[in-house]
């Protein structure tokens, strides 16, 4: 009983274990197959993703090579667009034009005049040809010579030569109607004509020379055609050619006698007007200009005011400026000339006043006196008293020069030195007359910077002044 018991009892142990097993062997199988669902799903995907995104790289790529394929065409599209643009805005395009126009219009009537004679049309038609290859064969020689800077004027005349033969064929040929004689002669000479002025112009822009160049040669050739001629004679007349200023300054000089931008005319008309104004001129202490230019420049101005509380200045520049004046040598001669001739017409005069200065002055009324006032510019003699007054006007103008280089202290300086003077001489009873003045100033006076020749408007200036002082009555005293 008890083996058969335990026979059973394994038995179901077995069974159970088999079914165990079997139950075992069906999960791992059921899990080897999810996971090879699983691993077949993932291949399955990256297999998708793979050719998704080689489809992806092929769209791209492709449409890479579309944006490629445009650009190029734009960029194409432009540069064509570019040299249409470069082509039409360029004179050349137009000019052929035009030529090509006059060439067709023309080539007819040449024909038909040959053939007219009688000549086989073969041979006709090389006439034509050769007339109207000729003439532009000689007008591209001259733009091959402009565009490598070598003379040209041969072939400007042979083009012109041709192209008046190939008018005069055609004119011929319609001798029976004028009108039409006319049209087809100017057929030959209009391209011809066209193309002259694209010539000149390329021969313009060759030279380097802008608008305002050329305008302003054209205006010196027709207002100065003598200089203008005479220049043109010095450069050919030099090795190597001389430079194109110089030989205009020395041709003008040549032709005209003075420094390039003065004429005789000119200096006629300063010359009168400065006569006129020279009387003004030494009143406002200002010197008469040299000729040159610088008589329209601006006026010098060697003394310039600063601020109050600074000292006044003196500009180096227009001192050294008048210094170097080339008239000034010229006129401090006559100045010395001038001051010489008054010492010796006043040394007598002098004499006697010194002698009657020494009375004493009274109030009692003395006899009528005739003054000793200039004679007006237009009343003046020739002879010596036009060189007198030449001498005393070249004084009074050193006088000028000298006094305007003088900062305002020195001048008020020399003012009251002369007032001084001159109260000194009427407190002892002497009469001053404006020429003891200026010999004071010119030889007497104790400060060597004061010593000048000072002009006769200055000197009775100061006589006034000192004798309303010694009235009694204060001169007016500028208040700086």
């Amino acid at each position: 009983m008890s083996e058969a018991t335990t026979y059973r009892g394994r038995e179901q142990m077995d069974a159970v274990k088999a079914k165990a097993a079997q139950a075992e062997a069906a999960a791992t199988s059921r899990r080897t197959n999810a996971l090879t669902s699983i691993e077949i799903e993932e291949a399955r995907e990256k297999a998708a993703e793979r050719k998704d995104l080689r489809a992806q790289a092929a769209k791209t790529k492709k449409q890479e090579e579309k944006t490629k394929r445009r650009e190029k065409a734009a960029l194409a599209r432009k540069a064509r667009n570019e040299r249409l643009a470069a082509a039409i805005g360029q004179p050349l395009p137009w000019v052929m034009t035009v030529v090509i126009t006059s060439i067709a219009f023309a080539f007819p009537g040449q024909f038909s005049a040959v053939v007219g004679l009688g000549v086989v049309w073969v041979l006709a038609l090389m006439v034509p040809v050769f007339i109207e290859g000729a003439t532009w064969a000689m007008a591209w020689l001259r733009k091959w010579a402009v565009a490598n800077n070598k003379p040209a004027k041969l072939y400007t005349i042979m083009t012109w030569l041709f192209a008046s033969v190939a008018a005069g064929l055609n004119a011929w040929h319609h001798l029976d109607q004028p009108q039409l004689a006319v049209v087809f002669a100017a057929s030959s000479l209009f391209g011809v004509a066209v193309w002259e002025i694209y010539m000149h112009s390329q021969q313009h822009a060759a030279g380097g020379r802008d608008a305002a160049e050329i305008k302003l040669a054209l205006q010196r050739r027709f207002r100065h055609p003598r200089v203008s001629r005479r220049a043109s004679w010095l450069r050919t007349a030099t090795i190597p050619a001389m430079n194109e200023s110089d030989a205009w300054n020395i041709a003008w000089r040549q032709i005209r006698g003075t420094e390039p931008g003065l004429t005789k005319r000119t200096l006629k008309r300063h010359n009168r007007l400065a006569g006129k104004i020279a009387e003004h001129a030494e009143k406002a202490c200002e010197p008469r200009l040299s000729a040159s230019l610088d008589l329209f420049a601006a006026p010098l101005e060697p003394v310039r005011e600063v601020g109050p509380a600074q000292a006044w200045a003196i500009d180096p520049q227009a001192i050294e400026r008048i210094l170097t004046d080339p008239a000034l040598a010229a006129r401090t001669a006559r100045a010395e000339a001038s001051a010489k001739a008054i010492d010796s017409a006043s040394g007598n005069a002098a004499e006697t006043l010194a002698q009657g200065s020494q009375e004493p002055r009274t109030r009692t009324a003395k006899p009528q006196v005739t003054p000793n006032n200039p004679p007006a510019a237009r009343g003046r003699e020739k002879g010596d008293q036009d060189g007198s007054a030449k001498q005393a006007r070249a004084a009074r103008t050193l006088a000028a020069e000298t006094a305007r280089a003088a900062t305002p202290e020195q001048a008020e300086a020399a003012k009251r030195t002369a007032r001084e003077w001159v109260l000194e001489q009427l407190r002892a009873g002497r009469e001053v007359h404006w020429k003891d003045v200026q010999r004071y100033f010119e030889k007497e006076v104790p400060e060597l910077q004061q010593r000048m020749v000072r002009g006769e408007t200055w000197c009775r200036t100061r006589i006034k002044e000192a004798e309303a002082e010694h009235g009694g009555d204060k001169p007016l005293q500028l208040v700086g």
